[in-house]
């Protein structure tokens, strides 16, 4: 998907650099959620049942059909399986699949491995454990519209009322809500809610917004994690920019915002990041009308009988 108003700074030769330097967090969005919240998700996710599938051995490959039929049955269709929330729900649960029949334990609880921002801490917010448990269940209620729409506003309640507690947490400073890891996957978990949102008026086939998401704007005054002491590492970042080619470097666009050139790199780096994932979810209204299903058998490469 093409996006003209979207521009990112390509500092990706800085930014490894400092990375080598001094490690900081890399904030690039799980391209599961990049894709498949996006308008284009059936696409996406067909090419990734695809992959999966291909990654597996022929005996692989049956356990793996064998566990999809039996979760969704032999006629191997997903309700609205192809769009939004259903169809990340489904990318998941194909990776979690994949790694069972490999002989990888996978906990069926906690966060999702890959989809958040990784916390070395294992402290994140209560979001983003809630938005896993969702995707969890959504597979085995998928096809069961009453349970779907249930499930989904009462998630949705869920994530707003947490959404409150985690703000009253940052204002005793309980939870480090402006910490660089905490305030990007807070930001996941935003529009995961926007998503629950349309979800649910794909459900209902209504344009109405039912569910109230509080704005979520975006954060400010960054603290970023640094395995390192910034000022030491700094002056080794500056040397190594200066070996850089001319034509790869760029000046420092806010110095008076910034610490160190350290900390340039590390807000560009989430800023662009942050762009990434805006746009590609920047019009959710316009996701309402795509009502895909997702059928499973089809794209089996394995036979589903």
């Amino acid at each position: 998907m093409d996006f003209i108003l979207c521009p990112t700074m390509d500092i990706t030769n800085l930014t490894s650099i400092a990375r080598d330097v001094c490690p900081f967090p890399s904030y690039n969005p799980s391209p599961l959620f990049l894709n498949m919240l996006s308008i284009n998700s059936s696409l996406h996710l067909r090419n990734h049942y695809t992959a999966v599938q291909s990654s597996l051995t022929p005996e692989q490959l049956e356990d793996f059909t064998q566990s999809l039929r039996t979760t969704f049955g032999r006629n191997g269709n997903v309700t609205l399986g192809g769009v939004g929330v259903v169809a990340l729900s489904l990318a998941v649960l194909f990776d979690t699949l994949a790694r069972q029949v490999r002989g990888e334990w996978v906990s069926e609880f906690g966060v999702i491995p890959g989809l958040f921002v990784k916390n070395p801490r294992n402290n994140y917010p209560p979001q983003v454990y809630t938005v896993s448990e969702y995707l969890r269940l959504v597979p085995h209620i998928a096809n069961n519209p009453k349970r779907m729409k249930q499930e989904t506003e009462r998630y949705h309640k869920r994530l707003v009322t947490e959404d409150g507690y985690v703000d009253k947490l940052g204002e005793d400073h309980t939870l480090s809500i402006k910490e660089d890891i905490t305030a990007f996957n807070l930001l996941l978990t935003h529009i995961f809610e926007v998503s629950l949102d349309v979800h649910h008026r794909r459900i209902k086939n209504t344009l109405e917004n039912e569910l109230v998401t509080p704005f979520k704007g975006q954060p400010k005054d960054v603290i970023f994690t640094f395995n390192c002491d910034p000022e030491a590492a700094n002056k080794i970042l500056l040397a190594e920019e200066q070996k850089l080619d001319e034509g790869t470097q760029f000046k420092i666009l806010t110095p008076e915002l910034s610490k160190t050139r350290l900390h340039e790199v590390a807000k560009l780096d989430f800023l662009n990041s942050m762009i990434k994932l805006s746009c590609a979810f920047q019009n959710p209204d316009s996701m309402v009308d795509k009502r895909d299903d997702f059928d499973l058998k089809a794209d089996a490469l394995r036979s589903w009988e």
